[in-house]
Order: structure tokens, then C-alpha cells, then sequence
């Protein structure tokens, strides 16, 4: 992947901006984001940090690769979208040196702030984080096995390792916070706060499959539901908004019973063999989300139909499309329009019968994927992988073992 540091500490951001500004975020969902400097977090952080000292951020936008000319073009002219980027004065992109030139070619009329130093080409360790393997000879820094680790570079070269958040903290007006009990423990949480947001940024678990938080809320696994006081049945945590005096039960014997019919539910939808799926293990892309939760909730098989298996798509060269494992949550459909603006997928038929389809039930290479890939990094399950990701080896040998 392409490596890059921050290259602007937020007081020498804020000293090219002017209070008058109306501010566009913009930012990258591939590279940058294994970076630490990029993705919906990171707009979402200097978000809060700009509007606390003033600064009018009139909008945030996620592109599934920003140095991609005709991606970022397409975003520019949704119609969702041109209101917001006509009345913009100022973007700032949290992208690599190519996504900043790219976005600068895309918005010539506006001011295009970059905030970031790209490096050279690196990988990901799980227990170094990103690393620099293949410096820019620009860097001046030499080749070596091990690599080097953001901050080692950040040292050498006179960058930032971290993000802006690590220098002025992000400052929070108690006025917008409100009380509210979950489990029987209160909280202050800041009022219109997603409550399944806010249970994960505070350590209380509640399982999901279809919430993004890149992505708008759908509650379509029901695998979110929790008891809210008041009201008539359980209710989304993910769609649920948080309100003053809010009294929550995110666990108890029920909602674990709804919880492991809905993932016996799901297993039945097809084949979901993870010994050869490239989910299987924890990669950058994330491990499979399903599988975590049925080891979770201690599910070894399902007493329910399997479903007769599907065609998989392979006729896309960076893609496979595995139906067999898709599990319905949606969110490789909105990936495809709110990060890389294309609706390029959707559902089709009905009850068992549904399946997700690219373009009007092509197959993949036949349709308009651009292989931007933020289905890829959407999907929870190994529905959707990118070929790269996957093995291949000898056939096995069988060898006849005779027991006296």
C-alpha cells in the first residue's frame, strides 16, 4: 500500500484557513485510512476539532480511492452532493500527494489544502502497524528488510506520526450532553448520538453485521436489537438515537435467544466454510464478522435448510462475488453509492430468492464496477473479496492408512 504522514501540525493547518471559510472535508477509504491519517473517523475528529475553534465545516466527504480522477469527478457532480461542494470555498483532503492533486484537477475553483507527505510503498503488520519497506529515493531514506515504523520515520524526516487529535484534543461542549442509563449505569452521552455508536466507544458490546459507521444505518440484520424504556418492542440500536433520560438493556437471556436464532438464520443462507475463505483470518481488510459471532455465541452448526448454492461470480479480474456466503446486510449496496458513487449494485428477486446483482443482473466485468473496491472493504462476510487476497495449491495427495 501507499504510505503517507501527516506533513502539517493543526496549528500550521488552522493558519491556512480563514473563519469565513465554508469547509469541505475530503478523504480516501483505501491507503490513508491504514495510515492513521484518513477514513470517516478522521473526518469525523477534525470535524469536531475545526468547529470547536470556529471554523464553519459545512460537510464531510469519503471516496473509495481520491486519486482516482473520474471517482472523485463523480462525487463532485452527485446530486446529492452539488449543493455542498457549490457552496464550498475550501477543501481539505486527508489523501495521499495524488489525492491532492487529484482533488485540486477536480475543484480548480476552490482553495485545496493536503495535509500529508507520501513516502513510498509499505505493508501492514499486525503487531508493528503500517510500515515503510520501499522508501521514495526522494526520502533519503535507504532500503531496508525490517522497514521502518511511522514514528521512526516520522523522526527522520520531520513529519507527524499521529493525527491532529494527538496535539490539541478534541474539545467537547457539555451542553449537548445529556444522562442516560445502559445496563443499569449511567452515562453522559452527547444527545443525537447513535446508541450503538456510543456503546462501542465505550466498551459495551452489542453485535451488528449490517452497521457501518462509514455508512448510513439500515437495521436491516436485527442483530442490533436492544430494550429501550418506553417503547413498543425492541428497538435498532444502530437507527436509535440517544435522548435525555434514555434507559437501555443492550443484553439479557432474550435478546441473546433472538440473537443466536437470527446467526443460525444467516448460516443457513449458504456455504460458510472458513478453512479456505480469505476472511477466514484477520487481515487490513478486517476479519469475517460473522465468524466472530457465531464463535461468540458458541453456534457450531444450524438446525435450519441450507440454501441450494449459487453461482459464483469470477468474471471480474480484481473481484469474486460469492453469493453463497452473502448474508443480505446491505452494506456492500450502499458502499458502492455513498464512497464510490457509482450504484453500481443492488437487490433483486424476493424472500429466498434475494441476491445482491451488479448493474441490471450482469455479471461483474459486464457491469459498471470500477473495482474501486469499497465493496470489498464493506463487506463483513467473504461474499466479497478482492482476488489478491486469495490462495492456491497442489491438489491433496491421498495416501491409504492402514490401523491393526
Amino acid at each position: 500500500m501507499i504510505i503517507s504522514l501527516r506533513s502539517l501540525s493543526y496549528e500550521e493547518l488552522k493558519s491556512k484557513l480563514s473563519k469565513d471559510d465554508k469547509i469541505v472535508l475530503w478523504t480516501c477509504n483505501t491507503c490513508i485510512k491504514f495510515c492513521g491519517i484518513g477514513g470517516f473517523d478522521k473526518l469525523v475528529t477534525l470535524e469536531k476539532l475545526l468547529k470547536s475553534d470556529g471554523y464553519n465545516v459545512i460537510g464531510k466527504e469519503l471516496v473509495s480511492i481520491a486519486c482516482m480522477y473520474s471517482l472523485a469527478e463523480q462525487h463532485k457532480n452527485d446530486p446529492k452532493k452539488r449543493e455542498m461542494f457549490n457552496e464550498a470555498t475550501t477543501i481539505i483532503t486527508l489523501t495521499c500527494e495524488d489525492g491532492y492533486i487529484n482533488t485540486c484537477n477536480v475543484f480548480k475553483d476552490k482553495k485545496v489544502i493536503g495535509i500529508a507527505k507520501t513516502l513510498g510503498i509499505g505493508n501492514f503488520s499486525m503487531d508493528r502497524g503500517p510500515i515503510l519497506t520501499h522508501p521514495f529515493e526522494s526520502t533519503g531514506l535507504e532500503q531496508t528488510n525490517e522497514g521502518y515504523t511511522f514514528p521512526e520515520v516520522a523522526s527522520k524526516l520531520n513529519l507527524y506520526p499521529t493525527f491532529f487529535d494527538a496535539e490539541a484534543p478534541v474539545k467537547e461542549n457539555e451542553e449537548e450532553f445529556v444522562e442516560v442509563t445502559i445496563n443499569n449505569k449511567k452515562y453522559k452521552a452527547k444527545e443525537g448520538e447513535t446508541l450503538l455508536k456510543f456503546c462501542e466507544d465505550n466498551g459495551i458490546f452489542i453485535p451488528h453485521l449490517c452497521y457501518e459507521e462509514d455508512l448510513t444505518s439500515e437495521g436491516a440484520c436485527r442483530l442490533c436489537l436492544v430494550k429501550v424504556k418506553g417503547e413498543r418492542g425492541l428497538v435498532p440500536s444502530c437507527c436509535t438515537k440517544i435522548t435525555k433520560g434514555m434507559e437501555v438493556i443492550t443484553e439479557d437471556d432474550e435478546l441473546n435467544h433472538y440473537r443466536k436464532v437470527i446467526l443460525e438464520l444467516l448460516l443457513s443462507r449458504g456455504e460458510h466454510n472458513c478453512l479456505y475463505c480469505s476472511k477466514g483470518n484477520p487481515c487490513i481488510a478486517g476479519s469475517c464478522e460473522l465468524q466472530d459471532l457465531v464463535r461468540k455465541f458458541g453456534i457450531e452448526s444450524t438446525p435450519y435448510e441450507i440454501e441450494e448454492p449459487k453461482k459464483v461470480d469470477k468474471s471480474s479480474p480484481m473481484l469474486k462475488y460469492d453469493p453463497n456466503k452473502c448474508i443480505l446486510c446491505g452494506r456492500c449496496i450502499r458502499a458502492c453509492e455513498e464512497i464510490a458513487a457509482q450504484n453500481n449494485l443492488g437487490f433483486i428477486n424476493r424472500g429466498s430468492k434475494t441476491v445482491v446483482a451488479a448493474g441490471a443482473n450482469k455479471e461483474f466485468d459486464q457491469s459498471a464496477c470500477v473495482t474501486c473496491l469499497a465493496c470489498v472493504f464493506a463487506c463483513p462476510t467473504g461474499a466479497i473479496t478482492e482476488k489478491i487476497t486469495h490462495y492456491s495449491g497442489d491438489n491433496w495427495e491421498e495416501t491409504e492408512i492402514r490401523q491393526s
